[in-house]
């Protein structure tokens, strides 16, 4: 069974036998491990996580999925607090907010992908092969279609807020008042519309997207506090706990840096 939810997150982030591989590429990433878990975190991104050869399990405030449910396809929206595990190997697979035409927000919370159709999903991805980095990102396109067939109509965002994050996006080390000023909005209106658009807060998108250089630059830089301060962050410690609201673990617990295909 799982442990009763509470608000506090755990040190104990990530529980794996298996140094796991990591990918982050166009849009999106992916992480491959076997028997792992997570403390209690909400992701920036859209999660699907795969049960290849085993169920996996989610716990949410709304929602407990055990393993004994059998669920082979979990997929938690963004902002959503959730512990997430695999009885095998699992493959995660994460969106960014809006890309790939998935929506940009979600209230419904985890859904399960259950029978036949989840077991031909998870037999599809057992079939990918991972050592092929090329053809990542066609293969997380064709999770994302599936899934968002799941989800129905995507919903879209307002104009200015879509501009912003854009922008955002290449140049992350914009001030937020420019940020505010490029797409014609006052910074606390921009920080207010960005919130009810997206259903995350304008500095949350801002430490996002400070998360992803970090991963993008891992193996770069002699120390992860010099990778940390590259990346915008103010120190070491900043940059951990980021990593383990967004991901559900320290930087530290992934064996080796992510493999970056591309840009997110």
């Amino acid at each position: 069974m799982l442990t009763t939810m509470t608000a506090k997150h755990s040190v104990s982030l990530n529980d794996s036998g298996e140094d796991g591989l990591s990918r982050i590429f166009e849009q999106g990433a992916l992480h491959h491990s076997r028997g792992q878990h997570t403390s209690l975190h909400s992701h920036y991104a859209w999660k699907v996580h795969i049960g290849l050869d085993a169920p996996v399990w989610v716990e949410t405030e709304s929602r407990t999925v055990d393993q004994q449910a059998g669920a082979r396809v979990i997929v938690v929206p963004p902002g959503v607090e959730h512990r997430t595990g695999a009885v095998g190997w699992s493959l995660a697979l994460f969106f960014a907010p809006g890309s790939r035409g998935l929506p940009f927000r979600d209230s419904t919370g985890a859904l399960v992908l259950t029978g036949s159709a989840a077991d031909r999903f998870a037999a599809s991805c057992r079939a990918f092969d991972l050592t092929q980095r090329e053809a990542t990102p066609d293969f997380a396109a064709e999770v994302a279609d599936a899934v968002r067939v799941q989800l129905g109509t995507a919903v879209g965002v307002d104009s200015r807020v879509e501009a912003a994050l854009n922008h955002l996006h290449h140049f992350p080390d914009v001030g937020l008042p420019s940020l505010a000023r490029s797409v014609g909005l006052s910074l606390d209106r921009l920080s207010r519309l960005m919130g009810k658009e997206t259903g995350l807060g304008l500095r949350r998108h801002v430490l996002w997207n400070k998360l992803v250089r970090f991963l993008s630059s891992n193996g770069q830089h002699q120390t992860l506090s010099a990778a940390a301060v590259e990346a915008g962050f103010a120190d070491h410690a900043h940059m951990t706990r980021t990593c383990r609201q967004f991901l559900g673990r320290a930087p530290s617990e992934f064996k080796a840096p992510p493999d970056v295909i591309g840009t997110w």
